[in-house]
């Protein structure tokens, strides 16, 4: 009989650390799924985050491009402009050089036409 009370009492005594045990547990159980929620919380925040930096990359992607074309359109409008001031510059040149050619015979011809005078 008295062995039976000591393993009752053994049996009764372990049952309570078990108790103690599955509360202690439990408790971890519920810390451990509180910190699981808030960290799925924060990876759902940081996925949004990064999608959203994703978006703003692309934006900015086609900004650039879209300057990009734009300067590209303006090197190629210069490089027009330029082309055409080259000849026109060309063109003044030509002109000048043809009138002082013309005053030059201008003048020998006034001469000439002098000296005709002179002469009759």
């Amino acid at each position: 009989k008295r062995n039976l009370e000591v393993e009752i009492t053994a049996y009764r005594s372990a049952a309570q650390a078990q108790t103690r045990t599955i509360k202690r547990l439990q408790v971890e159980k519920g810390r451990y799924a509180s910190e699981s929620a808030e960290a799925q919380i924060r990876f759902a925040q940081a996925t949004e985050e990064v999608k959203a930096r994703e978006i703003s990359v692309l934006q900015l992607q086609k900004r650039i491009a879209e300057g990009e074309a734009k300067l590209k359109q303006q090197q190629n409008l210069y490089e027009a402009v330029r082309s055409d001031r080259n000849l026109y510059s060309k063109n003044l040149i030509e002109s000048q050089e043809e009138i002082s050619e013309m005053k030059r015979k201008f003048k020998i011809m006034t001469r000439q036409i002098e000296q005709l005078k002179e002469e009759i």
